[in-house]
This record gives C-alpha cells, structure tokens and sequence, in this order.
C-alpha cells in the first residue's frame, strides 16, 4: 500500500491528473523510428518503386516465362529421338492370339513374338532388346511456325503489361509524393497560422490587462489558439499517413522516410507545350494491340492443325535369346543382342475430321479478337479523354497559381491592418480572427495551387504514356534554383 501511494504521489507531484479524457504523457517507443529517418527526392522515390515494386517483379517474372515459351516452341522444330534398353528373363509359352488396340489388355499385356510353343514350360529365358527410335516432322504446311507466333505475341503481350506496370507504379509513387509535398505545404500554413494567432493572443491579453479590451476576449483568443493547434495536429497525422501511403508506393512500406519538397513547392515558370504525341504508342494501347495480334496467332495455330503432317521415321534394333531355336548362336547367354534390324520409311497423316472442331475454335478465337479490337477503342477513347482534360486542367492549373501569391499578399495585407486597427481599439476580436484564417486560407491555397501545376503536368505526362518530360521539367528546376543558391 505504501508502494503505491509513493507511485500516486509521484504521479500527482509531476502535475499529472487521473480524470476523464485525460492520459499519462508516456514515451511514445511504439510510434518511433526504427532507423533515423532519411529525405528522399523525386527522382530517388521513382527509381525506389521501379526497383522494389512487388507487381513490377511479378510482371518481369512473366516476361521472363513467355520468353522460356518462345523458346520451347523452337524445339518443335527438332526431331525425336529415343533409346530403349530392356533386359529380361521370359518364359517360351506362345499360342496363335492378337491383342485388340482398343482394350486396356493392350497396354497391360506383353507384346511377345517368336513360334507357336509346342509343350508349356514355365522355365526362364534371357531375352534383350535394344533399339534407337528417330521421327522427324519433315512438313507441317506451317503449324510449327504458327506456333512460333503465338509464342512471340504472348511475349509481346507479356512485355506490353511489365511496361504499363512500370508506369503506373511511377505515376502513382509520383502522385503520392506531390501529396506529401502538399502536406508538408500545410503543415507550414498551419503553423504560421497558429504563429499569428498566440501572437494576437498576447496582443489582446495585454490589452485587457491595460483594461481597453473587455476580459472576454482573452477566453475567445485562448479559443482560436486553440482551435488552430489542432488544425496543426490534424495537419501532422495527414502528413505522416502521406509518408506512410509514399513509402507503400516505393514498395519500402516498413521503412521511415522524409521527402525533400524542392522544387516541388513553385510551380515553373515556363512550359513548352508537350506533344502532340501518338497515343497509340500509349503502353496500355501497346498492350490492347498485343493482346489483338495473340487472338491472331491462335487464329493461324487453330487454321494450320487440322493440315496434313509429313513424318520421316526410322529405327535400329537389336534382339538376343538363349531360346536355343534361332539357327544364330546367341551373344553372352542371351544378354547381348544376336541380330539386328533397321528401318526407315515416311508416314503421312492427315487428321481431316479435325476441321470441324477445330473450325468452331477458330470461330472463338475470332469473336475474342473483335472483343479486343472493341477493347482496344475503348481505351483510346479514354486516353483521348485523359488527355484533353490534362490540358484543360495544367492550362487552369497554371492561371490559378499565377494568382493565388497575389492572394497571399493581399490577405497578408489585410492581416496587418486589422492588427493595427484592433491594437487601436477600432475594431473588434471576431474581424481580426477572420482576418488571420483568411491569411491561412490563402496561404494553403496558394501551396496547394502551385503543386496542382505539377500535379496536371504529371497526368498529362501519364496521358500521353510516358513520365520521362515531366521528370526533366522537375530536374531542369531543380538545377535552376541549386544555381541560384550558389549564386
């Protein structure tokens, strides 16, 4: 008992109140860094995500196993060859009988030769037989070569989707960053928000000390302070969670990061306009084609299997028996073979009641590729779209920040007035609190507007497919204001 009035005791001496709502301000381990955090840039948290992303790995493997298809479709080309050694101990009992190719007996029965036996003996021969098997496709009126095709296009179709998924990976990595950089641009805002406001604070308590300023206005001002601390708070966790979804996005989501905001705080000045470019070199409209071409191969795979097949076959083999019938003496009591044969000949098959199956499955490989043509207008439809609204939204984007710092500068103006104004007595607490949110207002406003610039670059860069200009426009910035800073 006495332990714990001592902990009680303790507690209460380090101003600590046990009430509702209230906690004990502990450390805070759970929440702290692994390892010290380290501030990336743009270009480092692009490359980041292409490296590490797990789709991006998933894609490459695929990639990786369509390409191991094309190659195993080049081995259809080469022939079949196969040894067969069999060493054996029989018995000699052999009647007149055949056995039907289609009963299972066939496969699970024996083929034997030699004479009728006369009497039946169960006594054991040696027998062996060895033979060498080659068949080769000589013409396959182009089936092998269709193959091929449909091999390459699942390859083409492959790589079509690891490039789109690059893209994605780094618009979104990208996206994700300028969020960051907005919520750090907020971050400041409300921080100087709630700068303006203690210092009001203290102007308006001096006041009432001085008793010009009724003792209200003291309660309203601690109010406002109050209220702009928690929209710094709220600020701070929108920040840290856009750190949190940045680091998901690079595929590095146990790590604690930090982003460098330069230059993505000033939107540029000057912009050449980008383009025109092909959409159809789009990586989703490469993919969309290459998923109509792969229809295409099964088509030409699905018209040449039902053609007639040339095959070149031939064979050496070689028996031995200790039988003690055969006039030829045997090799080694029967182990070794006694005589030898050889066989060469060409087959020709031609599976004609193929066609009509396979003619349905062509007609299915047909619908499929008009549902991909139909698929593939969609998405240009919609990168068309994406396209124009990126330009209507940089083209606005651009005007809105050109304004916005005028904005600021106004609100900021206004600001110091209405402080002159109240420190006189000629106006009243709820003009000058108006005044400093409208000050903040402005100030994110204007943060936000600039990295919307940036941000309607980036979709018009995804657009039109490719990320490599708007990376160059961040660089070309970037090194611009290192001169300046040198300077």
């Amino acid at each position: 008992m006495l332990l714990i009035l001592q902990q009680a005791y303790t507690l209460t001496s380090n101003g600590l109140a046990f009430a509702a709502g209230r906690e004990i301000n502990v450390p805070d381990l759970q929440f702290q860094p692994i390892r010290p955090t380290e501030a990336i840039t743009l270009k480092e948290a692009v490359e980041t995500a292409l490296r590490n992303y797990p789709s991006i790995a998933q894609k490459h493997f695929k990639l990786r196993a369509s390409i191991a298809n094309v190659a195993l479709a080049k081995t259809q080309y080469l022939p079949n060859l196969n040894v067969d050694i069999q060493e054996s101990a029989i018995t000699a009992n052999r009647v007149a009988s055949t056995v039907m190719n289609n009963v299972s007996g066939f496969d699970t029965v024996p083929i034997d030769s030699g004479p009728v036996s006369q009497v039946s003996s169960m006594r054991p021969l040696v027998n062996n037989l060895q033979g060498a098997n080659l068949n080769w496709l000589l013409v396959d009126f182009g089936l092998r070569k269709a193959n091929d095709q449909l091999a390459y296009a699942d390859a083409r179709s492959a790589r079509a989707d690891l490039n789109l998924t690059k893209l994605d990976v780094a618009f979104d990595v990208t996206e994700a960053f300028l969020e960051a950089v907005a919520a750090k641009q907020i971050i400041i805002a409300a921080r100087a928000a709630l700068e303006h406001m203690q210092a009001a604070n203290i102007r308006a308590k001096t006041l009432v000390a001085e008793g010009l300023k009724p003792g209200v206005e003291a309660a309203d001002w601690d109010y406002e302070v109050s209220k702009a601390r928690i929209t710094l708070i709220k600020a701070e966790k929108n920040a840290r969670l856009t750190l949190v979804n940045l680091a998901e996005k690079m595929g590095i989501a146990a790590n604690d990061i930090d982003i460098v905001s330069d230059p993505l705080i000033r939107s540029p000045n000057q912009l050449k306009p980008i383009g025109p470019f092909d959409l159809k070199q789009h990586p989703i409209a490469l993919l969309k084609t290459a998923e109509i071409n792969r229809w295409k191969a099964k088509e030409k795979v699905l018209d040449k299997a039902w053609r007639p097949h040339l095959w070149l076959n031939s064979s050496v083999w070689g028996k031995g028996s200790n039988d003690g019938v055969n006039p030829i003496r045997p090799v080694a009591g029967g182990a070794l073979p006694q005589a030898f044969n050889y066989m060469v000949g060409a087959s020709f098959s031609f599976p004609f009641m193929e066609y009509f199956p396979l003619k349905e499955q062509k007609k299915m490989a047909y619908n499929n590729e008009m549902a991909a043509k139909a698929d593939f207008e969609l998405a240009m439809q919609i990168l068309e779209k994406k396209d124009a609204r990126a330009r209507v939204n940089l083209m606005q984007a651009r005007k809105v920040a050109e304004e916005t710092p005028l904005l600021v500068e106004a609100a900021r103006v206004r600001e110091i007035k209405v402080l002159k104004r109240y420190a006189t007595g000629l106006t009243n607490m709820v003009t000058l609190a108006q005044a400093e949110k409208a000050l903040a207002e402005a100030e994110v406003e204007d943060a936000v507007a600039q990295i919307e610039v940036w941000r309607s670059l980036l979709s018009l860069t995804y657009a039109q497919g490719d990320l490599k200009p708007f990376l160059r426009v961040v660089d070309i910035v970037q090194n611009m204001e290192r001169s300046k800073v040198e300077n």
